[in-house]
């Protein structure tokens, strides 16, 4: 429908109108004048009985008239300013330059603060190094609840405990092996996959001391279930066990996974994703009842060599060969690097609650990196000291 359609129907609408209410004035009986004593006689009657003359009527059908002139006048300007732009923008021009340019105050009362500002930035940080020193760090775990986190050292053959607010560390336990992955029960105790002594140990964090829980060989990665059980992958065999960790019983879940496998979490639902650290670099879901699997993805020229669930359907895991934190999703594979500059990192922990995510690497180094700020297209970046 054209402007013109539009604003002619309306002034149409208008003049029709008009002219019906002309017509009443001028052929209804006693529209005409009226006599003045008529006129008296009438406003000194009740109101309830002015139905019994029709003059009131013909009073607002004189005061109808001019209002359906106006909208129909109206319509006709609305057409003009519709159909011609222009004599509107002239106008606005005209008054423009009669009353000046609008003009903007910016007083001192509207200005950000110093103080507002530096508490805006603070809590902006994407990431932030916690501690150096820690030596060749290829297993980590956080507890948020004690604001700590734990550290080993593969090469040293301990495991630190730091302080995620001050970055102060402490050696907990030593002599621990060649541990590769650690995870925390929350109960007093961490748990290790000692790779070159092919065992699944457990560390008492109150005294430092440990014991070997099973003999797992070519151990490189575990989770907890928190009923009672770990879950460990070889490196060397391609097969992902469960362990009683009372017991110290084991039972076989998956076999034929590719060798090179050095990472598994659990979802909590009987499945578990398993990463490859060489030769592929492949991330597998592993059903838990039966031991089946299926690729989940592939990261071209990069490692999934630790993985841990945000549970919300993604994973993310670290590229050791690249310093690249990448987040995945775990539906259809998709993936993307959120974070890089990150060295031969290998340890990776989730704080899910407080949003943090914990990497260290074999530099000495504890990262941490703000959850949320990995979620924008391109993630954080390049982290750097």
């Amino acid at each position: 429908m054209s402007f013109g359609n539009i604003f002619d129907g309306g002034g149409s609408g208008a003049d029709s109108a008009k002219q019906s209410a002309e017509s009443l004035g001028k052929d209804t009986p006693g529209a005409g004048d009226v006599s003045e004593a008529v006129r008296k006689m009438e406003s000194e009657r009740d109101p309830w009985i002015v139905r019994q003359t029709a003059h009131g009527a013909f009073d607002v059908m004189g005061f109808l008239n001019p209002l359906f002139q106006k909208f129909h006048d109206a319509s006709a300007d609305q057409r003009q300013v519709a159909e011609n732009p222009g004599s509107t923008s002239a106008m606005a021009s005209s008054t423009l330059k009669a009353a000046g340019p609008p003009k903007v105050s910016i007083g001192e009362d509207d200005m950000p603060k110093l103080e507002d500002l530096s508490k805006l930035m603070a809590t902006r940080r994407s990431f932030a190094l916690i501690a150096t020193g820690l030596g060749n760090s290829e297993g980590l775990a956080v507890d948020p609840s004690q604001n700590t986190a734990y550290v080993a050292d593969r090469g040293g053959q301990k495991l630190s405990a730091v302080k995620l607010a001050t970055g102060a560390q402490r050696v907990v336990a030593s002599g621990l092996g060649d541990i590769c992955d650690v995870k925390l029960d929350r109960k007093g105790k961490v748990y290790a996959a000692d790779y070159g002594n092919g065992r699944l140990t457990a560390v008492d964090l109150s005294t430092g001391t440990f014991s070997t829980v099973a003999s797992v060989p070519g151990a490189y990665g575990l989770a907890l279930d928190g009923a009672g059980k770990a879950y460990v992958v070889s490196h060397s065999e391609g097969k992902l066990t469960a362990v009683d960790l009372q017991s110290g019983q084991k039972t076989t879940v998956a076999t034929g996974l590719p060798v090179g496998v050095s990472a598994v979490a659990l979802d909590g639902k009987g499945k578990a994703y398993v990463g490859q650290k060489d030769h592929g670099y492949n991330l597998y879901e592993v059903n838990l009842a039966d031991g089946a699997k299926r690729l989940v993805t592939t990261l071209p020229t990069a490692s999934t060599i630790r993985v841990e669930l945000t549970g919300d359907g993604k994973a993310f895991t670290l590229d050791h060969v690249n310093g690249r934190l990448y987040e995945i999703t775990l539906a259809d594979g998709s993936h993307r690097v959120v974070a890089s500059g990150l060295a031969s990192c290998e340890g990776l922990a989730l704080d899910t609650a407080g949003g943090q995510i914990y990497v260290s690497n074999r530099e000495s180094q504890l990262w941490q990196i703000t959850q949320r700020d990995t979620q924008p297209m391109g993630g954080v970046g390049k982290v750097s000291a």
